[in-house]
């Protein structure tokens, strides 16, 4: 990209259910919001006003949360889930993820009470374009069973620099109303063109 094009972030949420026998059933496919969380963390980037480290800049945290209750009502400035998953006990005991206790950045400040955010691995995070990047994020059979799931962040680590990161949401999407069980995993495959 040259400095005189203009960056328009995209993205597309695709959401399968996998069941133990590898079979995988589509359920939702629709474009996402890429957030003002994202400018907010260019703006660092560019300015040389944050983060020291490229890591700072890098999506690789997510929450998922059950508080959409008009899936039409969100948009650009969106900057929270409505009612996100709060603490690593709430995703369950058995659960595959890596879970990180952060202050996120919330409406300009830094929240005062901590997020047990999930770690996207970095073996799930795959280069689809020279512009674009897919995360896939899994919760597989053992996380969060009996919660029911309509919401989901892509969260940037640590924009502002801090010593411990203050994550900033940078994509959301509501989704169709689930109901997680040990039946199934979910898979969001989650698809982010700049």
């Amino acid at each position: 990209m040259n400095n005189k094009q203009a960056m328009n972030p995209t993205g597309h949420l695709t959401i399968f259910k996998k069941y133990e026998d590898g079979s995988e059933e589509l359920y939702f496919d629709e474009n996402n919001v890429v957030t003002s969380g994202m400018a907010v963390g260019f703006s660092h980037l560019f300015a040389a006003s944050g983060g020291t480290s490229i890591v700072d800049y890098q999506i690789v945290n997510f929450l998922v949360g059950s508080g959409v209750t008009d899936p039409t009502d969100y948009g650009t400035s969106t900057f929270q889930l409505r009612a996100p998953i709060l603490g690593e006990a709430d995703w369950g005991s058995d659960t595959g993820l890596v879970l990180e206790d952060y202050y996120p950045i919330e409406d300009g400040s830094i929240l005062g009470s901590t997020r047990a955010f999930a770690r996207i691995r970095f073996s799930n995070i795959h280069k689809v374009t020279s512009t674009s990047v897919r995360y896939t994020l899994v919760l597989d059979r053992d996380t969060l069973n009996g919660k029911t799931l309509n919401e989901v962040g892509l969260f940037m680590r640590n924009p502002r620099g801090s010593v411990t990161p203050n994550p900033i949401l940078a994509a959301y999407r509501p989704f169709t109303e689930i109901t997680k069980t040990s039946d199934f995993s979910l898979i969001f495959r989650w698809t982010l063109q700049f």
